[in-house]
This record gives C-alpha cells, structure tokens and sequence, in this order.
C-alpha cells in the first residue's frame, strides 16, 4: 500500500511539473504568410504599379501572438480582404498609372517608379520587438515576424504636387483618395499594421519629407494603439492616424510612422480610411522636372484573433 501511495504521489508530481512547464494559453493568430506552401495571394504574385484590388487570404498562426514558432495552418471557413482605392484624386499621372497605387517604388529611373510585388514582406527589422503587434489581446512589439509576415505595398506619387508646385509647410496636407478593406466575412477587432509611413527627397543638400497619413472614416470605430514608433500618433477622436509634428524619414527607427492598431468593435465587415500626403515644411521640394518618381511607400497588413 505504501508503494502505491508513493507511486500516486510521484506521478502526480510529475503532471504538476509537467503542467507548470506548459505555456499559459496560447493566443492564435490569423496572419497573411507568403511561403510557397501555404500562400494568402495565389502566386504568381504580379508587380505594380496598378490601382487594381488586391486580395488576401487568412492563415492560422498557432501561437501568432509570441511566434513560437510558426505553424500556419488553413482555415475550415475560408476568409480573406480586398484592398482597394475609391475616390482617386489624382487619376492621371504619367507612367505612375494614378496617384495611388500597389507594388511601385521610387527608383527605377528619374521619370518612373520602380515595378515592385504587390504583396511582399519588405518590412522594417524591428529588432527591439516594440514597433508591431499581432494580436490585440497579446504582448505589445510581439506577433509579427518580419521574415514570414506579408502585407500589401501602397505608393503614393508625388509628381501630381511637383507639377502643380503645392506648398511644402508643415501644414500642407493633400488628399489622395480613400483605402478599403473589404472582410469576405465579419471579423472582430481586426489589427492593422503600418509599416514606413514617410519618405524623404534631398536635392542640392536640401531635403523635403512627407507621409501618408490616413483618416477612418467607418461609423462607430475607433482605433486604439497597440504599439509603435513616437512618430505614429492618433487624434483626440482615435480615428486619425498622423506623423507627429516632426523631422520624416522612411526608417521606422528613426523619423517614420510605424506600427500596430486596433479597429475596436464587433463584426467588421469593411473599413475605410480617407488617404491624405502631410509635407514637413523642410527647405527641399517634392522633385524636380528631371527626377519626377518620387513618393511615399508603405505596407499595411492586418492580423486577427481566432475567431
């Protein structure tokens, strides 16, 4: 009988230790993941520039919210988003298709921009694990792996202001039309993540910076920062997403607006952000009649929890 009872005990010793060991329950995530198995854009991915709508798919992350790990898995019920631009302001700008568009960058040639995927993972090495978050309920700076995790690339042209010689104070802000996020399903406290909210020209030593900041304009949402650079920053009303009255540069560490914010609410089926261009009254100009590619490239991906 004593044996048994010890038996009892050294067992039950064990399953304590062994449960004690276990993680505490895991936060799951739903991820875009571009990996050649398991694939949110069905390849082959094309290159911008163009203002077509671009969609994603979701995949189960198990234990998105640390990465530990990644296991993406398909979901039973398939879900997915349609990025698209509505309201174009500028919708004539030669050899940048219009003023918004996916997969473009500057570079390529003085005149045009550079052809880029639309969906990549082109995204800052947030080293520090503070910048972006996954999941809205997990810890800050933690969920989002900068080599597996993809997102949508948007550019917007500057040559529209270069031609019409817009002002460059720090209190010019120009609007570019509007970005939607269209669910094939409602979603719950969806997370978006914004990646190089700034870019910056320097001619003859005198450099110009400007950043896209964005406007939610879907009724009764707010949105709440999960985590991010100083530069990102929301009104008093939370639904402004703006560059803080500051110095831009395109490096999330220093001068652009990065980071991860929750849409807060229930049954989201679609969300709307009015897109807007801020210059930083800088001593530079937006671009010159010879170098006329010039603009601000970002990324936007969005994350959920199970659901």
């Amino acid at each position: 009988m004593l044996f048994k009872q010890t038996l009892i005990l050294r067992v039950c010793f064990v399953l304590i230790t062994c449960l004690a060991l276990l993680p505490a329950s895991a936060q799951h995530t739903l991820e875009f993941v571009q990996d050649g198995v398991n694939n949110s854009y069905n390849p082959p991915v094309p290159k911008g520039p163009t203002s077509i709508p671009q969609t994603l798919a979701f995949f189960l992350n198990n234990n998105g919210s640390k990465d530990e790990g990644i296991y993406f898995q398909s979901l039973q019920s398939r879900l997915s988003v349609t990025f698209s631009f509505d309201d174009q302001t500028y919708i004539t700008v030669p050899q940048h298709v219009t003023g918004m568009t996916f997969g473009a960058a500057s570079g390529a040639s003085a005149s045009q921009v550079k052809s880029v995927p639309v969906v990549n993972n082109n995204f800052f090495e947030d080293s520090t694990r503070t910048i972006f978050t996954a999941h809205p309920k997990g810890q800050a700076g933690r969920g989002v792996n900068v080599y597996n995790s993809v997102g949508v690339q948007i550019f917007l042209s500057a040559k529209p202001l270069l031609t019409a010689n817009a002002p460059t104070s720090d209190t010019s802000r120009y609007y570019y039309g509007k970005l939607r996020l269209q669910f094939s399903r409602p979603v719950n406290n969806p997370v978006i993540s914004l990646v190089g909210l700034g870019a910056t020209t320097n001619f003859s030593d005198k450099r110009l910076g400007f950043a896209t900041e964005l406007e939610l304009q879907s009724p009764g949402r707010t949105l709440i920062k999960l985590s991010g650079s100083k530069e990102l920053v929301l009104d008093d009303t939370k639904t402004k997403i703006l560059h803080t009255k500051s110095a831009i540069t395109g490096n999330c560490g220093n001068g652009a607006a990065c980071g991860s914010l929750m849409v807060t609410g229930s049954d989201v089926t679609s969300l709307v952000f009015g897109v807007y261009l801020r210059a930083d009254g800088g001593p530079g100009v937006w671009g010159t009649q010879k170098v006329t590619n010039s603009g601000d490239m970002w990324h936007i991906t969005v994350s959920l929890p199970e659901q």
